[in-house]
């Protein structure tokens, strides 16, 4: 083997040791950050994790006053593998948080709110979507999709989309099958001072219409 193509080996493999050890790094301070946050904000009474590949994110279920349970799902982007850099740009490239807020009291209407992207790489699937009708709306100088049952939809819903910041916020669903407020964050990164205050608002929201 020639020196040059043992200097390209130990060069790649120095690579993938440097973006495996700092992506993984990066990977560990979110995943701490992100369920620190929401259990400065939700104040569970109890708390089940389950962690996802390592440091790809986790799930837990909170169990949260004013509500049935609370469940965050955290999905990270594999920041330690070499082989996904390439792939960022054909997906989102960014961390995706799912908040589900399971109500004490009844839902009546579905209702969407889904953020418009060029390319619809984070468009969610809406399995219904024929029965339900569809307008195009500006909040906070970002164009979304509302989808929902009737005109008769409850107004409030829309109010939820001034507590979520509008750099993050891609998906709000109402879901009446399960009674299930659920929320979609796509990031980066995110400040753990920002999601504290988000998570809060949203939690206030349910417990004070329907706890």
């Amino acid at each position: 083997m020639s020196s040059r193509l043992i200097a390209l080996f130990i060069a790649i493999s120095l690579i993938i040791s440097v973006v495996y050890y700092m992506g993984y790094k990066k990977n560990v301070k979110i995943m701490k950050k992100v369920a620190e946050a929401l259990e400065d904000a939700l104040k569970p009474k109890d708390k089940l994790y389950t962690y996802l590949g390592g440091v790809l994110g986790f799930s837990v279920e909170y169990q949260v006053e004013g509500t049935k349970k609370v469940v965050a799902n955290l999905r990270l982007i594999p920041r330690q593998s070499v082989l996904y850099l390439p792939f960022m740009f054909l997906t989102s490239g960014k961390d995706n948080l799912q908040l589900l807020f399971y109500t004490k009291k009844p839902l009546k209407c579905e209702f969407h709110l889904i953020r418009k992207s060029p390319l619809n790489l984070t468009k969610p699937r809406i399995y219904n979507r024929e029965k339900l009708r569809s307008e195009i709306c500006n909040i906070n100088g970002t164009t979304f999709e509302m989808l929902y049952e009737s005109k008769d939809y409850d107004n409030r819903f829309k109010k939820i989309a001034d507590i979520i910041p509008t750099k993050h916020f891609n998906h709000l669903a109402i879901t009446t099958e399960n009674n299930i407020i659920y929320v979609q964050l796509l990031f980066y990164d995110i400040e753990k001072e920002l999601l504290v205050k988000t998570v809060q608002g949203l939690k206030r929201f349910i417990q004070e219409n329907y706890a």
